[in-house]
């Protein structure tokens, strides 16, 4: 009620001006009051206009500040996740590495038993047929 009483009150001051002499009949009071209301009315919608569109200046920006600082924080844990992901390689490339070594290993082992086995073979066919 505050916002419309002092542009009425400022409107009113200003449509009397041109009139030098008070209004004649209360037709006329009646429509300086209701000129000024009408003014007073379009400045307080023009006034409440603009808030608004400030506040909707305001929101975009504080969405935009938003989506800025998720964006941040997804890039830091996307970065966060791709660590993980390569210290998790690494270890899946060493583990593989040893298993082959492993395998390589116990190739070795079983040629090696298998000459032994082919010499004892060889010595006990040698050792029968003396």
């Amino acid at each position: 009620m505050r916002t419309l009483i002092i542009p009425f009150a400022a409107w009113l001051a200003a449509l009397q001006l041109p009139m030098a002499s008070p209004p004649d009949s209360v037709r006329e009071a009646a429509a300086l009051i209701s000129a000024a209301g009408g003014l007073a009315s379009i400045t307080v919608l023009v006034y409440r206009l603009g808030v608004w569109r400030q506040e909707m200046v305001n929101t975009k920006l504080n969405i935009a500040g938003e989506i800025a600082r998720y964006r941040e924080e997804m890039v830091q844990r996307f970065e966060h996740l791709d660590r993980r992901w390569s210290t998790i390689d690494r270890f899946i490339e060493a583990a593989t590495e040893q298993r082959v070594a492993g395998e390589r290993w116990q190739a070795r082992v079983d040629a090696t038993l298998e000459a032994i086995d082919t010499r004892l073979g060889d010595l006990e066919g040698a050792r029968v047929g003396s």
